[in-house]
């Protein structure tokens, strides 16, 4: 079996209302994403989603010819595209869903095959008062999630943090709380000032005595020493790497930074091949990896296969904040949206490879290129 063409395909679903993430400077009125597609020689297809591929051509032509189930191979590939040019993970990723699929079975124990559920934990999207976000965090407990991360993003941290102590009073002690302070980095064009080293440490603080499993980004992604001095001055886990682009800037929060849980998505940063050496350096460091997982429905699915293969950490990010994120309108590229189990995990579809196949009749709607 060889490689024998990659596809891509463009679509964008629109957001009716539109949907306001917390780090967003604007709503957002509709996401773009771009399936890719792996073909082999003798027919056989691997599908995948999560960043755009704008290399397409020159991954094909590197590609052509090379055997999906050396998968080494097509990484040290992408490694170099990726040195020059876009982000190719997503290209890695559907070769690995064309290997699973060649070989009749799912990619989470191609990869290791350590559990078959993990609980999921409840990523929440919106900046809402302390009061709804309290309401919203019941109501994900009574459907039998167990736990929740809650967004930063008032002007005033301390109003953040308020919003913690609401979730804390309503839910009680049966709910694990991440935070996610979003200051590793911005959105294009988003200009406004990041925490410093003391103000994290202010804040750190003031979650301690209300049980916060961890503290994401509470810096950003480039302060190792930042961290470092964190990390001397809290008790909490602290949680980061969610958009590096190298190998080596994984390497450093976990060596350098002493950072507790590395955060990097297969989608983005490395692919299968890359997370898996990462989640094997953080464990030999006493450390964990869990992957970021907001790319797209595709790319929750992807990460998800990672997770049960090798991930120690018994949570995995879920992006679910009913009413304005549903599995619905998060899993729009999907057949069947992933649906969080009532006894709070997560699997993914069952079959070979990733488990998805694109219905590419009923996405032909939101089709732009």
């Amino acid at each position: 079996m060889r490689i024998a063409s990659v596809e891509t395909r463009r679509y964008r679903f629109p957001f009716e209302p539109p949907l306001r993430v917390a780090w967003d400077p604007v709503p957002r009125a509709a996401q773009e994403a771009t399936v890719v597609i792996v073909r082999s020689d003798d027919g056989l297809e691997g599908y995948a989603s999560g960043d755009a591929l704008p290399d397409r051509e020159l991954l094909e032509r590197l590609l052509v010819g090379v055997d999906p189930l050396r998968t080494e191979v097509v990484h040290e590939v992408c490694e170099t595209v990726d040195f020059h040019h876009g982000r190719p993970w997503t290209l890695e990723a559907a070769v690995w869903d064309l290997a699973g699929r060649a070989l009749a079975t799912p990619c989470w124990q191609l990869l290791g095959g350590r559990s078959e559920r993990l609980l999921a934990y409840a990523s929440s999207a919106e900046l809402v008062s302390a009061e709804e976000r309290a309401a919203r965090v019941a109501e994900l407990r009574d459907a039998g999630i167990r736990a929740v991360k809650i967004r930063f993003h008032h002007a005033d941290w301390r109003d953040d943090v308020a919003a913690v102590e609401a979730v804390r009073d309503a839910v009680g002690s049966g709910v694990e709380i991440m935070v996610d302070a979003n200051q590793g980095w911005r959105m294009p064009g988003d200009l406004e000032a990041r925490w410093d080293v003391a103000t994290a440490v202010q804040c750190a603080r003031a979650l301690e005595p209300l049980g916060v499993y961890w503290l994401e980004e509470p810096l950003r992604t480039d302060d190792v020493d930042g961290y470092r001095a964190l990390r001397r001055r809290t008790d909490l886990r602290l949680a980061a790497g969610e958009m590096v682009r190298s190998a080596h800037e994984a390497r450093d929060l976990i060596v350098r930074g002493g950072i507790d849980v590395v955060q990097t998505d297969v989608v983005l940063a490395g692919g299968f091949t890359g997370c898996r050496r990462v989640a094997a350096l953080a464990e030999l460091h006493g450390r964990t990896w869990s992957p970021h997982t907001w790319s797209n429905g595709y790319g929750l699915v992807a990460n998800l296969h990672l997770a049960l293969a090798v991930s120690t950490c018994p949570f995995v990010e879920v992006p679910y904040d009913p009413p304005g994120l549903t599995a619905e309108r998060r899993d729009w590229l999907l057949p069947q949206p992933l649906e969080i189990g009532k006894n709070g995990t997560i699997a993914p579809p069952a079959g070979p490879g990733l488990g998805v196949t694109p219905d590419f009749d009923a996405l032909e709607q939101w089709r732009v290129g």
